[in-house]
């Protein structure tokens, strides 16, 4: 038996589309000519393909089976679908017969009818409900929505975060959070971080998942500051909050041993966040603001002339008398903007992790 942990890469020159017989056969099929070297390069695909095959359980074709580049594999794979061994699944982005560009060159038989029929033993999936509708209207097949799987994206990729910042990512669940929450402060009373905490009970109370991350170490001026800390703590634990409020300044920064949020992990932080928190008592300048205005955040932070003077009218201002109630609707009404509210699906619902998770290993490992 094959080592089943090792790739191995077959190239089969006959599936490439620019490959000159295969070019020379499509150029007639899109005159409506069926050109004698079609069956030879069907049966020579057959062949191939029936050999390199015979190892796998399932195959995946992107394409093939619904537009016509390469006719001779799209034929060859009908036939070979007939034993349903190894199973196959046809992955649709595009179809001809549906493109105003390649209508022109279908016509009406075989092989061009192999791309508007659905074969009994191939599982197709489409990458939106847009494409399995078109199918299901050019094909009369009966298939659900458990037949689409969506492109998807890498946040951690995308969004270039460091090893520092998928460590925490990892930790913490940060892409899988329905809502995260960045206080990039030093912890100080001043800073007023009860409020922070309370507006993350607040967003659970909503029936979300939070992640509010404190991102400062204690204020290293101040005896009292682990006082405070342990106040926060006592706050978090009252709350029942201890798996979303995090203390980055306990977190390790890696084989280093240095402080976990360097410069570039607090950049990475701004990307991931839903909202920037600032709910401080008192401030002589603002620069969390004009950072989170940078990385284009959503900011709620007390209404103190410092912060004005930076943000302007661009964040969410409330006024220090108005008490942390007010404080925490501000966060609610901040995290369910339309903007907001498409970043979180995004980032949860079209993450190829999750992707994977819930749909594409089913679909691997199921008989059927």
């Amino acid at each position: 038996m094959p080592d089943r942990k090792i790739a191995k890469l077959v190239i089969i020159g006959e599936l490439d589309s620019r490959e000159t017989a295969v070019s020379a056969v499509r150029d007639a099929l899109d005159r409506g000519e069926i050109p004698s070297e079609f069956a030879t390069l069907r049966a020579n695909i057959i062949e191939r393909l029936s050999t390199e095959l015979a190892e796998l359980d399932v195959v995946i074709v992107h394409n093939a089976l619904t537009l016509h580049f390469n006719l001779p594999l799209t034929a060859a794979l009908w036939t070979l679908a007939e034993s349903n061994r190894p199973r196959i699944i046809s992955w649709v982005h595009d179809i001809s017969w549906l493109n105003p560009i390649y209508r022109p060159w279908m016509h009406d038989g075989e092989p061009w009818d192999l791309l508007r029929r659905q074969h009994p033993n191939i599982t197709s999936i489409f990458v939106s409900n847009q494409r399995l509708e078109e199918w299901r209207k050019l094909t009369g097949a009966t298939l659900d929505a458990t037949h689409v799987i969506p492109n998807g994206i890498d946040p951690a990729g995308l969004l270039g975060l460091g090893p520092r910042t998928r460590e925490l990512v990892t930790r913490f669940g940060l892409l899988g959070a329905d809502i995260v929450m960045l206080a990039p402060v030093r912890i100080t009373k001043r800073k007023n971080l009860e409020w922070a905490i309370d507006a993350a009970a607040g967003v659970r109370a909503t029936g979300r998942t939070v992640q509010l991350l404190i991102t400062g170490p204690p204020g290293p001026h101040n005896s009292r500051s682990l006082e405070y800390v342990a106040d926060l703590k006592r706050q978090t634990e009252r709350l029942g909050l201890q798996e979303s409020v995090r203390f980055l300044f306990e977190e390790s920064g890696g084989s280093t041993g240095d402080y976990a949020i360097d410069a570039a992990t607090l950049s990475d932080l701004y990307m991931l966040s839903d909202v920037v928190i600032l709910p401080s008592a008192s401030e002589g300048f603002g620069l969390p603001l004009a950072e989170a205005a940078i990385f284009r955040v959503p900011v709620v932070c007390t209404d103190l002339p410092a912060f004005r003077e930076v943000a302007l009218d661009g964040a969410t201002f409330v006024p220090t008398s108005a008490g942390s109630p007010a404080f925490t609707a501000a966060v609610l009404s901040a995290i369910d903007a339309p903007q907001a509210r498409l970043r979180r699906h995004v980032l949860g619902a079209l993450a190829w992790d999750r992707i994977i998770t819930e749909q594409i290993e089913p679909l691997l490992t199921s008989p059927s």
